[in-house]
C-alpha cells in the first residue's frame, strides 16, 4: 500500500500544480471518443483516432514530466523522440483497434440485444444479462489494457519494438499489480462517490427537471474530465516509477 500512498499523493499534487492543462486533456480526451464519434459526419475518424491515440498519449506523458521537471513544453510541436517512432506508434494504434474490433464482434449480438430492450416499451433490460456483458467486456479489454498502459512510453523512451514493448508493458503490470489496481480503485471510488454527492446535493435544491439535466449533465461532464485528467497523471507517474523515466 505504500506505493498506492505514493502514486495518490503524486497524481494530486501533480493536477494541482497543472490545474487548467490537466482539465483541458481531460475535456479533449471526452471530446475526442464521446462528442466527436456521436457526429455523423465525423464518425469515420473513430478509427485514425484510436490509430493515432498511441502518439497522443506519449506527448501528455511529456507535458506531466516537463511540468515536474520545470521545463518548457510546448504543445504544437512534436518532440523529436516521438517523430523518430510515429510508425512503431501507429503500429500499437493499429493492434489497440484490431483487438477493440474484434472484441466488439464477439460482443456485437449480445449488445444489441441490450439496446434493444432498452428501447422497448417495457424498457426492461435483463440484469443478469447486462452484468454477463459488462464482465465479458471487462475480462476481455484487461489484455489491451495491460498491453498499451506502458508500451507507447517505453517504444519512444526506451526504443523498443512494438511486440517487445507490448510484453515489457504487460511484465510491469505484472510485477506491479496491487499497487496499480489499489490506486486505480481509489481513483475510481472518489469519482463514483463526488457524482452521487453531485447527484444528492442537486436533487435537495428546487430546479425543475430540465434544469436539473442541464446543471447534472455539465457537473458530471465535469468531474469525468477531471477523473480523466487524473488517470493520465497516474499513466504518467506509473511510467516514470516503473521505468525510470
Amino acid at each position: 500500500m505504500t506505493q498506492t500512498k505514493i502514486w495518490i499523493r503524486e497524481i494530486f499534487k501533480i493536477f494541482n500544480m497543472n490545474k487548467n492543462n490537466s482539465l483541458l486533456i481531460g475535456y479533449f480526451y471526452l471530446f475526442t471518443f464521446l462528442v466527436l464519434p456521436s457526429i455523423p459526419l465525423l464518425q469515420f475518424f473513430s478509427p485514425l483516432i484510436i490509430i493515432l491515440w498511441p502518439i497522443v498519449v506519449v506527448q501528455i506523458v511529456m507535458f506531466f514530466n516537463a511540468k515536474v521537471k520545470v521545463e518548457e513544453f510546448r504543445w504544437l510541436s512534436i518532440n523529436s523522440k516521438i517523430r523518430a517512432r510515429v510508425p512503431q506508434l501507429i503500429r500499437i494504434g493499429l493492434i489497440t483497434f484490431l483487438y477493440a474490433l474484434i472484441v466488439s464482434t464477439l460482443l456485437s449480438k449480445q449488445m444489441q440485444s441490450l439496446v434493444e430492450q432498452a428501447n422497448s416499451v417495457e424498457n426492461n433490460i435483463n440484469i443478469s444479462a447486462f452484468k454477463n456483458v459488462f464482465m465479458k467486456l471487462f475480462l476481455l479489454m484487461i489484455p489491451l489494457f495491460a498491453a498499451t498502459w506502458f508500451s507507447p512510453m517505453i517504444s519512444v523512451f526506451r526504443k523498443e519494438s512494438v511486440f517487445k514493448a507490448i510484453k515489457s508493458s504487460l511484465a510491469g503490470i505484472i510485477l506491479f499489480i496491487g499497487p496499480l489496481f489499489f490506486t486505480w480503485i481509489i481513483l475510481l471510488f472518489g469519482f463514483g462517490v463526488s457524482i452521487y454527492f453531485i447527484q444528492t446535493v442537486i436533487g435537495f435544491l428546487s430546479f425543475s427537471q430540465s434544469a436539473f439535466s442541464v446543471i447534472s449533465t455539465i457537473l458530471i461532464f465535469s468531474m469525468t474530465a477531471i477523473y480523466v485528467s487524473l488517470l493520465f497523471i497516474f499513466q504518467y507517474v506509473s511510467y516514470r516509477d516503473i521505468f525510470k523515466l
